[in-house]
């Protein structure tokens, strides 16, 4: 249903959406909703093409960058990996002793990265399914995590009051932005070395509950 400012309303089943994603190509929106039930939509037709329910507590959803599979973790620490619409799981990995809270594909398509409540960033083989590198820096659980354009760096992000800015192949800390609060999300720019992020930032030096909505730049010339 489209709304007068023509922004488009899709009707998913009931309970409140947490997460969501577009399949890389372009045709299907996935979505989940703290009752643990994805629905596929299709981007077309804007109708359910598969719903899924759950038994598990699951976070962040993604597709792999050759959209044939769909991942997602779970509060069991554990990465899902199933197969395109109609879902078919393939592989379970056990990836953290702990809640597995988010999870971000490189955009070359090599490594794909989670994030955790034990406070550990662990980078995947995409092809071999195996962890080849863990980031330790963090003490907070980590609740995002975003790969430059290149897939050169990656920086991850908790309650910590700076961002971690790590070189992928090494492991080694390449910045740390400092934070003057916990950070919520961040992303790179799809084409240059610039990191936006948003961080729970209060607006006014004697009301510490009002919230300032910013939204900052790292690696300005």
């Amino acid at each position: 249903v489209w709304s007068r400012s023509g922004t488009s309303c899709l009707f998913v089943p009931s309970g409140e959406n947490i997460n969501i994603c577009w399949s890389p190509d372009g045709q299907t929106i996935a979505v989940g909703n703290k009752d643990d039930v994805v629905t596929f939509i299709d981007a077309k037709t804007h109708r359910s093409k598969a719903e899924e329910q759950f038994k598990f507590e699951v976070n962040e959803i993604s597709w792999n960058n050759d959209n044939n599979m769909f991942f997602l973790t779970n509060g069991n620490g554990c990465i899902n990996i199933l197969r395109q619409v109609p879902l078919k799981p393939i592989q379970s990995i056990n990836a953290h002793p702990s809640n597995c809270i988010c999870i971000k594909f490189d955009p070359m398509g090599k490594y794909f990265a989670t994030g955790s409540a034990d406070a550990l960033v662990s980078l995947w083989d995409v092809d071999e399914l195996v962890c080849v590198r863990c980031f330790s820096r963090l003490d907070w659980p980590v609740r995002t995590l975003s790969f430059s354009h290149d897939g050169k760096m990656l920086a991850s992000a908790s309650e910590d009051h700076f961002i971690d800015i790590a070189e992928v192949e090494t492991g080694e800390k390449l910045w740390e932005v400092q934070c003057e609060s916990p950070t919520f999300t961040v992303a790179w720019h799809p084409k240059r070395p610039l990191l936006a992020f948003a961080c729970d930032d209060k607006d006014g030096k004697y009301d510490s509950s009002r919230e300032a909505g910013t939204v900052k730049l790292f690696g300005l010339p």
